[in-house]
């Protein structure tokens, strides 16, 4: 009876540790890096990301080389997407310090953000030149994008109706951005109910032996 309430566990563990950790959008390979794009220093540089849910954001991760010697910071923005397909209104902003040089995957934890909203720019700027996201030569694998990217070029902090570029679409370009999202607690509620239940079985059957 333990070995199978000790299976159990483990398995509501492995199954509620896989529902928390659900890929809501996904245009990273892990390779396979095109190019990356500077934008210039403290400029926004911003795709457009059309998830398959409008569930939380727990977390989005972000392709970015650094080609400077010295290490810089990386400032992530996320905007929903207004009327017309434009960037709109800022939701979240966070900061990540030290990053030295080379090419690496920023991982931004975000306080359950975005919910119901399922269509949103997001993007970087760093403080220094010489240092931005990374494009990948494909579609995203989860979740789709319209080749377009915003970017502040004229450094005056916000994208403006002349700030929006296509990439070409030959090949299809995007930047590497992978969001994670909150499972809905009526699914996790249903996983740890049904989980309960076997076990309620299982004693019910020990005791009538």
């Amino acid at each position: 009876m333990k070995r199978v309430m000790i299976l159990l566990g483990a398995l509501s563990l492995i199954a509620l540790s896989a529902r928390a950790n659900i890929i809501d959008y996904d245009a990273d390979p892990g390779a396979r890096y095109q190019s990356y794009f500077p934008g210039g220093a403290n400029k926004q540089v911003l795709d457009d990301v059309n998830r398959v849910s409008g569930l939380p954001i727990k977390q989005i991760n972000i392709g970015f080389a650094n080609l400077n010697q010295s290490n810089v910071n990386a400032t992530l923005y996320v905007y929903n997407t207004g009327s017309g397909g434009v960037v709109g209104n800022l939701l979240y902003t966070a900061t990540l310090t030290g990053i030295p040089y080379g090419l690496f995957q920023l991982q931004f934890g975000t306080p359950n953000i975005a919910a119901g909203i399922s269509s949103l720019w997001i993007g970087l700027s760093a403080n220094a030149a010489n240092a931005g996201m990374v494009i990948m030569p494909a579609p995203p694998t989860v979740g789709t994008s319209a080749d377009v990217f915003a970017w502040d070029d004229d450094g005056n902090g916000m994208i403006d109706n002349n700030d929006y570029w296509f990439f070409g679409g030959n090949p299809v370009a995007n930047f590497a951005i992978e969001v994670y999202a909150v499972p809905e607690p009526a699914s996790l509620i249903a996983l740890g109910s049904g989980l309960m239940g076997l076990i309620g079985l299982r004693r019910r059957k020990a005791q009538r032996a």
